[in-house]
């Protein structure tokens, strides 16, 4: 019981970083836009050790980290970006959570983005919510896919009965991660997060 609640403690300070299997490729962009591409082995409220498909492990501290990706999905920010908003692609099981500015919650699919508002579907029904009520807007995705899983997908799409992560997959139960996107108390940057080339 007691190692059951230090593992929970653990992987609530790491945050999103601590909960993703160590079978899925990722992209590291840093404030100083260099960028490490591979794996997560652990993580804790302060750093993240990364394994590189080539090359010895690398700890990166969180403070120096910009944003951590999976393709174009986000699995991190630590930036304010109403662009990563509009840019945010939703795939099944995945929603968006507003926290309005008098406390209420919200959550739905986008169908509209625009500069000042955003509409979401909630069931049958769409609201159109301004961005000035808008105290933070989250990024409620599932947990990535390994890369197996990932390669199955893309190569070989019939065989992915015989993966077992699919079926847990397909019927919604891989887990939600939630990926702070836009905060109003923060500085706004709408920048693109590009990598810069190896000695710049």
């Amino acid at each position: 019981m007691v190692l059951s609640c230090l593992a929970v403690a653990q992987e609530s300070d790491a945050g999103p970083l601590g909960r993703v299997t160590h079978s899925a490729t990722f992209l590291f962009v840093q404030r100083d836009r260099s960028c490490i591409t591979g794996r997560i082995t652990s993580a804790d409220a302060n750093t993240i050790a990364v394994q590189p498909s080539n090359g010895a492990l690398i700890k990166l501290e969180k403070v120096q980290l910009l944003q951590v990706m999976q393709g174009n999905a986000l699995l991190f920010s630590a930036r304010s970006s109403w662009a990563d908003v509009a840019n945010a692609r939703l795939y099944p099981h995945e929603a968006l959570i507003l926290t309005l500015k008098d406390g209420k919650r919200i959550r739905g699919k986008p169908v509209n983005m625009a500069a000042d508002s955003i509409t979401l579907k909630h069931g049958l029904a769409k609201t159109v919510y301004q961005k000035s009520e808008i105290n933070i807007v989250e990024y409620l995705r599932v947990k990535p896919p390994s890369d197996g899983f990932e390669a199955f997908q893309d190569e070989a799409p019939y065989l992915l009965f015989f993966y077992p992560e699919f079926y847990y997959r397909a019927v919604g139960l891989e887990g939600r991660i939630p990926v702070r996107l836009y905060d109003a108390s923060q500085l706004e940057d709408d920048s693109q997060p590009k990598c810069r080339a190896p000695g710049q």
